[in-house]
């Protein structure tokens, strides 16, 4: 065989091999994003190959069409933690105008929440022994420095905006969390945090990393283009 045949063997054996990986190896994660124009926000949904941390498009298992039903199945769970807040706590924050997913955020045990008289803090409720624990703001908001916590003294629609019931939760629950985050590079947003199925994901400076509560490690999972917003992580396993 001539060495020219042996180099064309060798690359078509590579590119087999390379679409085999990206066909066979399961996939890990589903990145749910959006990009904006002027007249319309286009949504985009990508697996993540756990091998290569690459997004493969479209992803395999959620479209467009998947939407309306994760988003239903999400507030139904919601609905029910701040039911359960609502029942058992006459001072938390609840109001009509605002989304469940920045009242509320259940993790293990505890259900997160706010109460309206008291900005510097969020509140956590035990679903098993009912007992209410308030929690120190972990200082990631939409405030920092501005003086806002110190002139407002009610939690409002435009609070819960700009603190993140989420990542509040997550440190709370994960103070190692925040160390991760302050390891590397770059900025953190406030509300760039995503729990799905129990797995915890944040994105910083372009990429999407895993928290694991486990040992207090996290992994890369994939990069992002910097005019995507990422919507969802959702667990693909």
């Amino acid at each position: 065989m001539s060495k020219k045949a042996v180099i064309i063997l060798s690359v078509i054996i590579a590119a087999v091999i390379g679409v085999t990986v990206l066909v066979f190896v399961p996939r890990d994660a589903v990145i749910v994003t959006t990009s904006s124009s002027l007249l319309s926000t286009s949504y985009s949904f990508y697996d993540t190959n756990p091998l290569l941390k690459i997004k493969l498009w479209p992803s395999s298992s959620v479209n467009h069409n998947d939407l309306d039903q994760i988003r239903a199945e999400k507030n139904a769970a919601l609905e029910e933690s701040f039911e359960f807040v609502l029942n058992n706590d006459d001072q938390a924050f609840s109001d009509e105008f605002t989304s469940l997913g920045n009242e509320v955020f259940e993790l293990g045990d505890y259900i997160y929440y706010f109460r309206t008289s008291d900005t510097k803090h969020v509140y956590k409720i035990s679903k098993s022994t009912g007992k209410i624990s308030s929690c120190e703001l972990s200082g990631y908001n939409g405030f920092s420095g501005s003086g806002w916590n110190e002139r407002e003294t009610e939690v409002t629609h435009n609070y819960t905006a700009f603190v993140s019931i989420t990542t509040e939760g997550l440190i709370d629950s994960y103070p190692e969390l925040k160390s991760r985050i302050e390891e590397l590079d770059g900025n953190f947003y406030y509300n760039y945090t995503y729990v799905d199925n129990g797995r915890i994901f944040f994105e910083k400076k372009c990429t999407i990393y895993e928290f694991m509560p486990s040992d207090g490690t996290i992994r890369k999972v994939v990069s992002v283009k910097a005019d995507e917003t990422v919507e969802m992580v959702l667990d693909k396993r």
